[in-house]
């Protein structure tokens, strides 16, 4: 590809980049747009952890006091219980699991499979919340689950799709809450990196157009 097209389709990157965003809440995996990575926390073996800590090449978790990664069983009440060899992300009674992007770099889409603690007496549920680049709120919606005091490993998937890249870190609050199969769509470089790599290209290419109208000049060697 030639230079000045290069640019011109990192240019067109940038700019979409810059279009203003709208959040959707899904619940359907499909929806989050590929290429797409995964987490299943089969890596972790109870962990018992406020973070950082790595659960994917480009993706930190850091959580409440009491969150566990890994965990092997959570009695969720008239939801059911989470567990029997297969393991997941859980907070304490009350706190917050959040999953955020290495530094300069966004997602477009995010979500995973979700259920809390319900009890016949007490109305609980779950928020998600997208945060940006500044960690500023983006969307949050609050839903309440329900699967049945039987059901097994058992949930709601649960995500938040963007109209452009702009998800710095995407986190789950509630009481009991547990998260499993994260799904998310490969973080990419936020603007500001599109924007540098532009301003690089044009002083290459006046770089490289400075040299070929020096060496067309009458008595300059090429």
């Amino acid at each position: 590809m030639k230079l000045n097209t290069f640019s011109a389709a990192l240019a067109l990157a940038a700019l979409t980049a810059l279009t203003p965003a709208h959040a959707a809440l899904t619940n359907d995996p499909g929806a989050i747009a590929g290429p797409t990575q995964s987490v299943d926390f089969e890596a972790f073996d109870g962990l018992l952890t406020t973070g950082p800590v790595l659960v994917a090449p480009t993706l930190l978790f850091t959580g409440s006091p009491g969150s566990e990664l890994g965990a092997f069983i959570a009695d969720l009440g008239d939801n059911g219980l989470w567990g029997a060899g297969n393991k997941f992300a859980a907070t304490d009674l009350v706190g917050e699991l959040r999953f955020t992007f290495s530094e300069g770099l966004l997602s477009q889409g995010f979500g995973a499979l979700v259920n809390h603690l319900a009890l016949p007496s007490e109305a609980f549920s779950v928020v998600i919340t997208a945060f940006g680049a500044s960690n500023e709120l983006l969307e949050s919606h609050t839903v309440s689950v329900s699967t049945g005091a039987d059901s097994l490993n058992a949930g709601l998937f649960l995500g938040i799709v963007r109209s452009v890249a702009d998800i710095q870190s995407v986190s789950f609050n509630g009481t009991g809450v547990v998260v499993d199969d994260l799904m998310f769509t490969t973080a990419v470089p936020e603007p500001g990196t599109y924007a540098l790599l532009l301003a690089g290209l044009a002083a290459v290419g006046f770089v490289a157009r400075r040299r070929r109208s020096d060496s067309q000049q009458p008595g300059r060697q090429p």
